[in-house]
This record gives structure tokens, sequence and C-alpha cells, in this order.
């Protein structure tokens, strides 16, 4: 049985009069996958989450959802989709209970799934307060209750940790990955770096309305050909020290303290491993660090300036 991807983007494009805001963008995003979207303020992001959303017509290309395509299944393939956008605007009179059985009869929801997913984002405690008392944070975890009420195949975050304090962050990726585990494929976008390293399982950065680097985040490492740091505590430095990591070969280094940090390509880890290991100094501990996405994003940068 063939397996549908849940998103398909191809060749999309859109321009504002002149201006073009995203060009020829080819991106899919598989059942079940956690996919996150990088890029500074204006690189297009915002203009293919709402063409992927519908709210926003390409002006070139296709996007299609579980295999339905906005042409001709535009009101299907919105039952579909949950969207949590960067800043949501409530009633302010409204109760947190009265805002989401809104939703729920919008969306033909029984009131047992409002129960369950104010359970979900911690508010049931809070049901019947005034929306307008509540915190940004409080405001942006009923905006997540609407978004999943439906159990949508694909959800849409845009900067979901937007005013949320760090036990609230915490909450919102282990909801992440609990929604992602019952079979919600989630794309998300967002500038914490930490969090997309901890959460995505596919990355996407765009630049200038173009996708210029996907894939996982061994894939953008190992595309980059970026270094291993490999990090050495010695219990005592030798007055000859450089001579003997020169003579292992071991050219690039920095000495702080007792330790030694040395960056290496991928694929001589095990060889400079080996090295510093025969027995020559004298090795208390040693750490491998893989860079990760913040030095990837900034070289990714660096390259375009150039």
């Amino acid at each position: 049985m063939e397996v549908i991807d849940t998103l398909e983007v191809k060749h999309a494009q859109k321009f504002y009069g002149q201006f073009q805001a995203v060009k020829d963008i080819n991106l899919t995003i598989k059942k079940g996958e956690i996919y996150a979207l990088l890029g500074h303020n204006g690189a297009g992001k915002s203009t293919l989450i709402k063409m992927i959303l519908g709210l926003v017509k390409p002006s070139v290309g296709m996007i299609g959802i579980e295999g339905l395509n906005y042409d001709v299944k535009n009101k299907e393939i919105k039952k579909r989709v949950g969207y949590l956008p960067e800043r949501m605007n409530f009633y302010d009179n409204l109760t947190a209970w009265e805002t989401l059985s809104f939703y729920a009869k919008l969306k033909g929801i029984t009131k047992k799934r409002c129960e369950e997913v104010l359970e979900q984002v911690g508010l049931s405690e809070a049901r019947h307060r005034r929306v307008g008392t509540f915190s940004k944070g409080m405001q942006q975890r009923l905006g997540l209750a609407q978004a999943i009420i439906h159990r949508p195949d694909l959800l849409v975050l845009d900067e979901p940790t937007t005013g949320l304090d760090p036990i609230g962050i915490l909450e919102l990726k282990e909801m992440i990955r609990n929604w992602n585990k019952e079979g919600t494929t989630i794309l998300f976008s967002s500038h914490n770096l930490n969090d997309v390293e901890e959460l995505a399982q596919q990355i996407g950065i765009m630049n200038r309305g173009e996708i210029i680097a996907q894939g996982t985040l061994k894939e953008l490492q190992n595309k980059l050909g970026m270094p291993t740091k490999i990090e050495i505590d010695l219990s005592v430095i030798p007055d000859n020290l450089e001579k003997i990591l020169v003579e292992k070969q071991i050219e690039t280094f920095q000495v702080e303290g007792r330790t030694i940090s040395i960056d290496c390509p991928k694929d001589k880890k095990t060889q400079v491993i080996a090295a510093v290991m025969d027995g020559v100094l004298k090795v208390l501990d040693l750490r491998l660090k893989e860079p990760g996405l913040n030095s990837i994003y900034q070289r990714i940068m660096e390259e375009l300036a150039v």
C-alpha cells in the first residue's frame, strides 16, 4: 500500500507585484515527521506557511496535504490542518471553556473533546476564568488547544514557545512529542535553535524566499563538512605537549589549563582518539562535541554573505 506524504509542495512561488516572496520551493514532509523551518525575519517562512494553510494562493506551483489539492479540496484539507499563529487573539470576556466550546462547535467536535484538550495543555483548573485575565503563556496554551481540538493530520505551529516560561517550554515540547507519537505530523517555525535541535527530525533553512538547506541534523553536518571537537582533560600537561601532538599528526588544537581542544574531520575521530589514548598522555576524561545547529546555521549564513 502506497504511503501518502502529509505535505507536498511543488515549485511553489509567490509574487506580490514585482516582489517575489517565495521562490520555487519544493518540500515534502512525510507522515509522522516533525519538520522545523528556520530563517531570519523576512526569509519567506510566514508566506510559505500561509500558502500551506490555504490562506494565500501560490502564484505558481502546487500544494497538497494528505494527497489532496487545494484547488479541488480546499474545505476538506482545512479540516485536516491545525494552526497556532505566533500571535493568537481571543475575546477577553469569554472564559477558556466558552472559547474552546466555540471552536468545537465550528468544527463539529463534542464538548468531551474540549475537556481532553484543556487537560492536555494544562488549563483544566482555569477553564472558567476569563481569557482577558490570562498571561501570555496561558493564552498560548489556549491557542494550542484550539489547534489540536479536531485531531489534525498536520499541525502547524508558528513560533510556539513565544511567551512561555522555561517550565511551559518543557511542557510544550512534551506535548509536541506526544501528539507526534499519536500520529500527528508537525511543521513548526522557530528562532530558538536549541528547541529545533531537540525536537525536529527534519530541518529546512530559508533565506530570501528559498530553502537553501534541508535534511536531518546529521545530514546538514555532513554536507558542510564541519569538524568534530574533541576535548581531552589531562592530569598533567607535559612541557613538550605541542611536539607530542604534532608527532601524533594532530595539528589543529588549543590548550586551556589542562584541557586540549582538537578540531578534526568526522572521519578521523577514531584515529585521533586512538592517538591520544596510547598511554603517552595522562588522560582523565575525553568528550566529543558534534557541531550543533547554531554552528551549522551560522556557517550557512556566513557562506551566503561571501
